[in-house]
């Protein structure tokens, strides 16, 4: 007997409807691209629940004649394409005939649409591919599409769904990119029966930034446009307080479709990198239109990233815009030239260039370009630390941080890594090197210490303790500090209120999506709370927290390199350490502490043979 059947339909569309619908913000992605595909000026996203239960979509788009209604939902049946030539020439969103057909084998669907032209609507109503009504009714000139129950009929599928609050953060997150790129369309987003944004449809993107990000970041974009070899680059780039902890608001546009480019990201932060401190991320929204024979969006099902011909003639055109825009404050493009930039190697090695030195005018030399740095050392517990039970011996690890001269040196002793609390309490302290390594001595070997690695180790272990017994020491704040957060953020917040209040932040909404912080957790207290907030809610995708998220969240409250100590945040960053019982590395993986003995270093100044 053949052990080889073929799949019945329906089986084959729910195969198939993985490749596309992977959760309610799939759904409204396909739906309201495929609004913007028909020409619509309005589109209102409404949902419930998280989407999980209901999404509708309507638009006043050119709608659907009465014999395409039913073969819409067909596999592959699109009116963007003929034929493979087609391809090269795509400039909608969709084109694939994909999405309806995979939501209707996933969940429950009806749609009543009507052409400008129709006396009267047709509604359709589909429900795991199965056709269950058709019919006339009446309807305004646009489409209505209804889903209800995704993943009704795949089991497997909908026990992977979040809480319907992180659902419709995922849903804000799609509504708000589409809406930025397409300004001149009037988005509304209603969840719960709750208006999330809204944005004018004037066809004004910085009226959409506004909308989405608030006025703060609204009033600290510079414009940005620039065409080159064809290509061509709008948008906003940030200065001043649209400088952030994390890439989170650094938003990338093909031809109109949101993608991930390290290519754009990797022209970005070399335009900036004489402009904002170290690992600060500016805020960004970069609009770009390529060749269409030069891109390639036929790479993936979801459509988020495309394929360039020419690499760097993308990064030149990223690179030289944005540099022209913070120098110059918006010259005309051809009045000024930027320095050249060698040739980026080839996608898959990618790598920015070494960075181009400018002179800066005197605007963009300000201090408030970016925050200061806050102090962040707190003064260490009165309560004496717990005596450590130290090893005769510093345990230690080899590192191949040197390459012997000759090959006679091969046996020579190497750096060592140290997980030992006896360096921290028995060291004399020398001083800093390059505002980043702490220097010691102790006993007959020189010990340096990653000034940020050690830190974020001591807050991560903090946060770790104070989730575990929540309710400790708090700080409340003389002046509430306003943090300004986008739809998809705030929800996200809310999602996850219980893990924030657990570490002892107490939040109070204050409308729309801003957010009062009226205390703080006591460990925090010199921390940028605005970047350790943000840097916990960075890319969230499970309710309560994971030790990733409290690794980011312990580096951003952790002291950075290149800041300068002085020597009583040295000691005290010392006794810190010592009351660890892992003080050997990072949270990330990284040594924090490396050593050098006096032999070593004789043997390099051929003292000794």
């Amino acid at each position: 007997m053949s052990k080889i059947i073929v799949l019945d339909e329906l089986t084959a569309c729910q195969i198939a409807a993985g490749e596309v619908i992977e959760r309610p913000a799939s759904v409204v992605k396909e739906l309201v691209e495929n609004s913007i595909d028909a020409g619509a000026s309005t589109i209102h996203v409404e949902i419930r629940a998280g989407g999980i239960k209901y999404i509708r979509v309507t638009d006043n788009g050119c709608g659907f004649e009465a014999d395409d209604a039913i073969i819409a939902f067909d596999k592959h049946a699109t009116s963007k394409i003929r034929n493979s030539e087609d391809l090269d020439r795509v400039t909608t969103l969709g084109f694939r005939g994909e999405a309806l057909a995979s939501i209707a084998a996933v969940s429950d669907v009806e749609l009543l649409s009507k052409t400008r032209e129709a006396r009267s609507g047709i509604y359709v109503h589909i429900k795991g591919c199965e056709v269950v009504e058709t019919g006339e009714r009446g309807a305004a000139a646009g489409s209505v599409i209804t889903v209800r129950d995704i993943f009704y009929n795949t089991p497997a599928r909908y026990k992977f769904l979040k809480k319907d609050s992180t659902e419709a953060s995922y849903i804000a997150d799609i509504v708000q990119k589409l809406a930025i790129a397409n300004p001149d369309i009037s988005f509304r987003l209603v969840s719960n029966g709750n208006e999330v944004f809204r944005t004018p449809g004037n066809g004004d993107l910085k009226s959409v930034i506004f909308s989405i990000f608030g006025k703060d970041t609204a009033a600290s974009v510079l414009p940005v446009k620039y065409e080159q070899d064809g290509y061509a680059l709008t948008g906003f780039a940030g200065i001043r307080d649209a400088v952030y902890s994390n890439r989170s608001r650094q938003i990338f546009y093909i031809n109109g479709r949101c993608v991930r480019s390290k290519t754009i990201a990797s022209a970005l932060d070399e335009a900036y990198k004489t402009v904002t401190m170290k690992n600060k991320f500016p805020f960004a929204v970069l609009l770009l239109q390529v060749p269409l024979q030069k891109v390639d969006v036929n790479v993936h099902p979801a459509k988020a990233e495309v394929r360039f011909s020419d690499e760097s003639a993308v990064y030149k055109l990223v690179y030289n815009g944005l540099t022209n825009a913070l120098l110059y404050d918006n010259r005309e493009a051809d009045a000024f030239v930027p320095p050249p930039i060698p040739e980026p190697p080839a996608a898959s090695s990618f790598q920015a260039p070494a960075p181009a030195r400018h002179t800066l005018p005197e605007i963009w030399t300000r201090t408030e370009t970016v925050r200061e740095e806050r102090e962040i050392l707190p003064a260490a517990p009165s309560a004496p630390a717990e005596e450590p039970v130290l090893p005769e011996t510093p345990e230690t690890l080899s590192v191949d941080s040197f390459t012997p001269e000759k090959e006679e040196d091969a046996q020579a002793e190497q750096p060592v890594l140290y997980n030992s609390t006896s360096v921290y309490t028995d060291s004399t302290i020398i001083g800093q090197v390059f505002d980043t390594y702490i220097l010691l001595q102790y006993g007959d070997e020189m010990v340096m210490i990653d000034q940020h690695a050690a830190h974020e180790r001591i807050k991560y272990e903090e946060i770790k303790e104070v989730l575990k017994t929540p309710g400790s020491a708090v700080s409340p704040m003389l002046v509430p500090l306003t943090l300004q957060l986008t739809p998809a953020e705030h929800m996200a917040l809310k999602t996850n209120l219980g893990f924030f209040e657990a570490m002892g932040f107490e939040l109070e909404d204050f409308g729309g999506n801003t957010v009062l912080i009226r205390a703080v957790p006591s460990i925090l207290d010199d921390s940028n709370i605005e970047d350790v907030i943000l840097a916990g809610l960075q890319n969230k995708k499970t309710e309560g927290y994971t030790d990733e998220e409290i690794y980011t969240m312990a580096c951003k409250a952790a002291v950075k390199a290149n800041k300068k100590l002085s020597y009583f945040e040295i000691e005290e960053l010392l006794k810190r350490l010592a009351r660890l019982e892992n003080s050997g590395t990072c949270p990330h993986g990284r040594p924090i502490t490396v050593s050098i003995t006096k032999h070593e270093l004789e043997r390099r100044f051929k003292r000794c043979l």
